[in-house]
């Protein structure tokens, strides 16, 4: 029978990688474990894996470099989904990880049934995608085109004045969500509902984090932004020009 997919397993502590193997086995997906992570770029090129599940205390490179150093690898690899599994589950440490575009983050200990649904959750994404891919040509597409930026979430892809923006694979949904519903105010609870369909344990602040890397990435331009509503939430604005 084949696997649904590889998972890169990346923990220094044997108990806990055996028992996240054991749980990935019978959830019908290949376990890929490595202890340090000084291999985990060459493992991605080298093996394809549908998930990375990242600690962040590691013997020889903290889990936020190397979560940094994924996002920066070239297409498609960057888009790799990252789950961080760590004993770190304070709030500073829940938003350093959405900043640098990880896709979950569950804290230790933690239920094994839990953790393979989260991953299933985000994997979600990756099968809906390819399958839209493979529907006929007449089918609808996911493009958007407003003045100077273009989101297309088939091949998901956004460039802003011709030129690629690298964006994380949710921050481009959260773009192309609001972008479809302009001038439409939405809470961070309705984003956290229609973007993430799952209940993070980062809560509503993990809109913000992500909002925040798009203003950044996105920069400024006179024909539309990204508006705060302060104590409501957020919206894409587009201005006219008289």
């Amino acid at each position: 029978m084949s696997s649904d997919g590889k998972v890169l397993v990346v923990d220094d502590e044997p108990n806990i990688a055996e028992v996240v193997r054991l749980y990935l086995e019978h959830s019908n997906y290949e376990a890929i474990i490595l202890p340090r992570g000084q291999e985990v770029l060459r493992t991605i090129l080298n093996e394809k894996p549908s998930l990375v599940l990242l600690d962040i205390m590691l013997p020889d490179i903290s889990g936020y470099e190397l979560c940094e150093q994924i996002r920066k690898m070239d297409a498609p690899f960057h888009q790799t989904p990252i789950i961080f599994l760590t004993a770190k589950g304070e709030s500073i440490d829940k938003l350093r990880g959405f900043n640098l575009g990880v896709d979950d983050y569950l804290v230790k200990p933690f239920d094994p049934n839990e953790l393979i649904a989260r991953i299933k959750a985000v994997l979600r994404r990756t099968i809906q995608v390819s399958t839209e891919l493979s529907q006929p040509q007449n089918s609808s597409r996911k493009w958007l085109e407003i003045g100077n930026i273009v989101i297309d979430l088939e091949q998901y892809r956004v460039t802003v004045g011709g030129k690629r923006v690298e964006l994380t694979p949710k921050e481009i949904e959260l773009l192309y969500f609001l972008t479809s519903h302009p001038s439409r105010v939405f809470t961070r609870e309705d984003l956290l509902g229609y973007v993430w369909n799952f209940d993070f344990t980062g809560g509503t602040r993990t809109v913000d984090a992500h909002v925040k890397n798009l203003r950044k990435k996105l920069g400024q331009h006179d024909m539309w932004y990204i508006q705060t509503l302060w104590g409501i939430g957020y919206s894409f604005e587009v201005v006219q020009h008289v």
